[in-house]
């Protein structure tokens, strides 16, 4: 029988692949998301189901005039969501 010990190495990768909270489609209303030719730097605010929301700068790839589709790198890749318009701001 193996080790049930979760060590903090596991568990640290465990959280790393924890995908953020997302709105559903039914959320984004009736207007069909545009999806962008060049991305547009943001910083969006980001919910977690394990963490408060939190403010990351992203890049906008996509959005119609409920919500916004933000995207940004992780160590793995890319990661990505979307977030309610309000929710971003641009950076610059």
């Amino acid at each position: 029988m193996g080790s049930t010990l979760v060590t903090d190495e596991k568990l640290q990768v465990v959280l790393a692949n924890v995908a953020p909270c997302t709105l559903p489609k039914d959320d984004y209303g009736p207007e069909p998301l545009q999806w962008l030719k060049s991305r547009v730097a943001v910083c969006a605010w980001v919910s977690w189901p394990h963490l408060a929301a939190e403010r990351i700068p992203a890049w906008a790839v996509g959005m119609n005039d409920r919500v916004y589709v933000v995207a940004w790198d992780i160590d793995r890749g890319e990661r990505n969501t979307v977030v309610w318009r309000n929710a971003v701001t641009c950076r610059g």
